[in-house]
């Protein structure tokens, strides 16, 4: 039964920074079949969230990163470069410390938040590129 309390401070700095973090790794995924599912664009971001929720590896950061490192070379035409893995190792390590210091209920609503606010961040940028690819075809 849970027995923290329900009046916790909302971890607003922490889940901005791991969005920030899992967006700057997704930079390095480049699906091989592109696809516009919330599934196919949070790739494997998306699969980081749910094993840290059902606490796969415990608070193990490095088979996490590994974890996820792996299923990124099955699944991306692009490398993961040492900044990406650097990016899924800071969101891995501050996922578990917000999972350490919440209740399971408060953990859940991050993770919902931290997701939802990384596919937006997703989403924002395609539109972007889109944008950009369509005025810069204008000029030309």
């Amino acid at each position: 039964m849970e027995t923290k309390g329900t009046d916790e401070i909302w971890p607003t700095e922490e889940i901005d920074s791991i969005k920030d973090s899992l967006y700057k790794y997704l930079a390095d995924f480049i699906p091989e079949r592109w696809e516009y599912s919330k599934h196919a664009i949070m790739g494997p971001a998306g699969k980081l969230l749910s094993i840290i929720s059902a606490s796969k590896f415990g608070e193990n950061v490095d088979s996490y990163v590994g974890y996820i490192a792996n299923i990124h070379r099955e699944q991306s035409k692009k490398h993961l470069s040492t900044g990406g893995i650097e990016s899924l190792r800071i969101s891995a390590l501050k996922l578990i410390q917000l999972k350490q210091k919440s209740s399971e209920r408060a953990f859940l609503k991050i993770l919902n938040s931290v997701d939802y606010g990384v596919y937006y961040l997703k989403v924002k940028g395609i539109g972007e590129r889109s944008e950009a690819k369509k005025t810069g075809g204008e000029k030309e």
